[in-house]
Protein backbone atom coordinates (compact mmCIF):
# COMPACT_ATOMS: atom_id res chain seq x y z
CA UNK A 1 0.00 0.00 0.00
CA UNK A 2 2.89 2.31 0.80
CA UNK A 3 4.34 1.79 -2.65
CA UNK A 4 1.05 2.83 -4.31
CA UNK A 5 1.14 6.19 -2.52
CA UNK A 6 4.66 6.84 -3.78
CA UNK A 7 3.46 6.18 -7.36
CA UNK A 8 0.50 8.55 -6.87
CA UNK A 9 2.71 11.33 -5.45
CA UNK A 10 5.29 10.84 -8.23
CA UNK A 11 2.58 10.93 -10.90
CA UNK A 12 1.10 14.13 -9.50
CA UNK A 13 4.55 15.79 -9.50
CA UNK A 14 5.15 14.76 -13.12
CA UNK A 15 1.74 16.14 -14.19
CA UNK A 16 2.39 19.44 -12.35
CA UNK A 17 5.78 19.71 -14.04
CA UNK A 18 4.21 19.19 -17.48
CA UNK A 19 1.56 21.85 -16.81
CA UNK A 20 4.25 24.30 -15.71
CA UNK A 21 6.32 23.75 -18.85
CA UNK A 22 3.26 23.98 -21.12
CA UNK A 23 2.09 27.13 -19.34
CA UNK A 24 5.40 28.88 -19.95
CA UNK A 25 5.44 27.75 -23.59
CA UNK A 26 1.89 28.95 -24.29
CA UNK A 27 1.93 32.26 -22.42
CA UNK A 28 5.41 33.45 -23.39
CA UNK A 29 5.00 32.88 -27.16
CA UNK A 30 2.91 36.07 -27.56
CA UNK A 31 5.77 38.60 -27.69
CA UNK A 32 8.87 36.92 -29.04
CA UNK A 33 8.21 34.16 -31.53
CA UNK A 34 10.62 32.79 -34.07
CA UNK A 35 9.13 34.49 -37.15
CA UNK A 36 9.38 38.09 -38.33
CA UNK A 37 5.65 38.62 -37.89
CA UNK A 38 5.98 38.12 -34.14
CA UNK A 39 8.04 41.33 -33.90
CA UNK A 40 5.15 43.42 -35.26
CA UNK A 41 2.10 42.54 -33.21
CA UNK A 42 -0.84 44.73 -32.27
CA UNK A 43 1.14 45.80 -29.19
CA UNK A 44 3.93 47.30 -31.33
CA UNK A 45 2.83 50.67 -32.60
CA UNK A 46 5.11 53.62 -33.29
CA UNK A 47 5.13 56.47 -30.81
CA UNK A 48 3.19 59.61 -31.62
CA UNK A 49 5.59 62.26 -32.88
CA UNK A 50 4.84 65.87 -32.00
CA UNK A 51 6.22 69.16 -33.31
CA UNK A 52 9.78 70.21 -32.57
CA UNK A 53 10.35 72.02 -29.28
CA UNK A 54 12.56 75.09 -29.49
CA UNK A 55 13.26 77.96 -31.89
CA UNK A 56 13.54 75.87 -35.09
CA UNK A 57 11.33 73.61 -37.17
CA UNK A 58 13.07 70.26 -37.61
CA UNK A 59 12.12 67.57 -40.10
CA UNK A 60 13.92 64.27 -40.49
CA UNK A 61 14.00 61.17 -42.66
CA UNK A 62 15.85 57.85 -42.61
CA UNK A 63 16.53 56.98 -46.25
CA UNK A 64 17.73 53.71 -47.70
CA UNK A 65 16.97 50.02 -47.22
CA UNK A 66 18.09 47.42 -44.76
CA UNK A 67 19.91 48.25 -41.56
CA UNK A 68 22.20 50.95 -43.00
CA UNK A 69 20.33 54.25 -43.29
CA UNK A 70 21.18 57.78 -44.41
CA UNK A 71 19.67 60.32 -42.02
CA UNK A 72 18.60 63.66 -43.48
CA UNK A 73 17.59 66.47 -41.10
CA UNK A 74 16.36 69.90 -42.22
CA UNK A 75 16.24 72.78 -39.74
CA UNK A 76 14.57 76.16 -40.38
CA UNK A 77 14.03 79.12 -38.08
CA UNK A 78 10.44 79.20 -36.74
CA UNK A 79 10.08 82.97 -37.10
CA UNK A 80 11.78 83.72 -40.41
CA UNK A 81 11.73 80.32 -42.13
CA UNK A 82 15.42 80.72 -43.00
CA UNK A 83 17.67 77.63 -42.89
CA UNK A 84 19.56 77.15 -39.63
CA UNK A 85 23.19 77.17 -40.75
CA UNK A 86 26.31 76.18 -38.83
CA UNK A 87 24.40 74.32 -36.14
CA UNK A 88 25.56 71.24 -34.26
CA UNK A 89 23.02 68.50 -35.06
CA UNK A 90 23.10 65.22 -33.13
CA UNK A 91 20.86 62.17 -33.58
CA UNK A 92 20.31 59.16 -31.35
CA UNK A 93 18.31 56.08 -32.39
CA UNK A 94 16.07 54.33 -29.87
CA UNK A 95 14.04 51.21 -30.48
CA UNK A 96 10.60 51.43 -28.84
CA UNK A 97 9.22 48.00 -29.70
CA UNK A 98 9.42 44.99 -29.31
CA UNK A 99 11.58 46.27 -26.43
CA UNK A 100 13.54 49.40 -25.56
CA UNK A 101 17.10 49.69 -26.89
CA UNK A 102 19.05 52.95 -27.18
CA UNK A 103 21.87 53.17 -29.72
CA UNK A 104 24.77 55.56 -30.15
CA UNK A 105 24.68 59.33 -30.68
CA UNK A 106 25.89 60.58 -34.06
CA UNK A 107 26.77 64.12 -35.13
CA UNK A 108 25.48 64.97 -38.61
CA UNK A 109 27.35 67.26 -40.99
CA UNK A 110 25.86 70.16 -42.92
CA UNK A 111 25.68 69.38 -46.65
CA UNK A 112 23.72 72.47 -47.74
CA UNK A 113 22.22 75.44 -45.84
CA UNK A 114 19.99 73.99 -43.12
CA UNK A 115 20.36 70.36 -44.30
CA UNK A 116 22.38 67.89 -42.23
CA UNK A 117 23.20 64.30 -43.23
CA UNK A 118 24.94 61.24 -41.87
CA UNK A 119 24.93 57.46 -42.03
CA UNK A 120 23.38 55.48 -39.19
CA UNK A 121 23.60 51.71 -38.66
CA UNK A 122 20.62 49.98 -37.05
CA UNK A 123 20.96 46.47 -35.66
CA UNK A 124 17.54 44.83 -35.70
CA UNK A 125 13.94 45.06 -36.86
CA UNK A 126 11.48 47.08 -34.81
CA UNK A 127 9.94 50.49 -34.28
CA UNK A 128 12.71 53.08 -34.05
CA UNK A 129 12.58 56.74 -33.05
CA UNK A 130 15.39 59.13 -33.93
CA UNK A 131 15.85 61.86 -31.29
CA UNK A 132 17.33 65.02 -32.85
CA UNK A 133 19.00 67.94 -31.06
CA UNK A 134 19.85 71.10 -33.02
CA UNK A 135 22.13 73.66 -31.29
CA UNK A 136 22.53 76.86 -33.28
CA UNK A 137 25.59 79.12 -33.23
CA UNK A 138 23.49 81.80 -31.49
CA UNK A 139 22.90 79.46 -28.52
CA UNK A 140 19.37 78.31 -29.31
CA UNK A 141 18.47 74.65 -28.95
CA UNK A 142 15.68 72.60 -30.49
CA UNK A 143 14.66 68.99 -29.93
CA UNK A 144 12.58 66.86 -32.28
CA UNK A 145 12.08 63.23 -33.25
CA UNK A 146 10.94 61.14 -36.18
CA UNK A 147 9.93 57.47 -36.48
CA UNK A 148 11.08 54.54 -38.59
CA UNK A 149 9.43 51.12 -38.77
CA UNK A 150 12.17 48.74 -39.84
CA UNK A 151 11.13 45.47 -41.48
CA UNK A 152 13.62 43.42 -43.44
CA UNK A 153 11.95 41.00 -45.90
CA UNK A 154 13.06 37.41 -45.63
Amino acid sequence: MRRVWWYVIGGVLVVLGLFTVLGFALFSAGGYGSGDSAVFTQECKPQEIGPSAGNANVEGQARGKGYARRLVVRATDKQSGAPVQGAKVTVRGEMDCPHFMPLYEKTLRETSPGTYKGDYQLIMQGHWTFKVVVRSEQGGSTTASFPLELKIPA
